[in-house]
């Protein structure tokens, strides 16, 4: 009697389970990984990017700086259809390619926080011409003072696409990373 129940029970569940779309057993993944050095003074960070989804419109890239130790000092995890560099990647090595280029560091956007746009007088955020930097504001935020300060120091920066219009600037100064803010360009 057990075995016929559990062959009932089997059976039932058989024919309860939806089927498999032909999509979700064709996709190949989007499993992708790409590595540089960001050279920050005296101290190199390795940033790494990845990708994992059951395909590339639909995969998570994550972007992870290490010390030299290899201990993960910032991470950020993005939908890989809302940046601008990884949209259109189709398949794994296309992603590889887009990776790759999201870490370069050949390239900096600023060259370190000297470079940042100025913030005039009774302006309520630095200018940079048509494409506005927006400084970050948590968890103690910048004012004019604080911002000049920023440039003055100097210090090494790295910037990579954040979305699709904007790209987010981290700093190193101070022993730390710190997310300084957002630049927007034209997606």
């Amino acid at each position: 009697m057990r075995i016929i129940l559990l062959a009932a029970a089997a059976a039932f569940v058989v024919a309860c389970t939806p089927p498999v779309e032909e999509t979700d057993v064709m996709s190949e993944g989007c499993d992708a990984r790409a590595t540089s050095q960001w050279v920050a003074g005296t101290d190199t960070f390795s940033v790494e990017a990845t990708t994992i989804g059951p395909d590339c419109a639909r995969a998570v890239a994550t972007l992870v700086i290490r010390n030299s130790s290899g201990e993960p000092i910032y991470a950020e995890a993005h939908v890989t259809a809302n940046v601008m560099t990884l949209a259109s990647a189709a398949d794994p090595a296309a992603m590889q390619t887009a990776l790759t280029e999201w870490v370069d560091t050949s390239n900096p956007a600023f060259a370190n926080t000297g470079a940042l746009p100025e913030w005039p007088a009774n302006a309520d955020a630095p200018t940079g011409g048509e494409f506005p930097f927006y400084p970050d504001n948590h968890p103690y935020g910048y004012d004019r003072e604080a911002w000049a300060a920023l440039r003055t120091a100097a210090y090494p920066m790295f910037c990579y696409v954040q979305g699709m219009e904007s790209l987010a600037c981290l700093t190193y100064g101070d022993g730390g990373i710190e997310f300084i803010g957002v630049q927007t360009f034209p997606g």
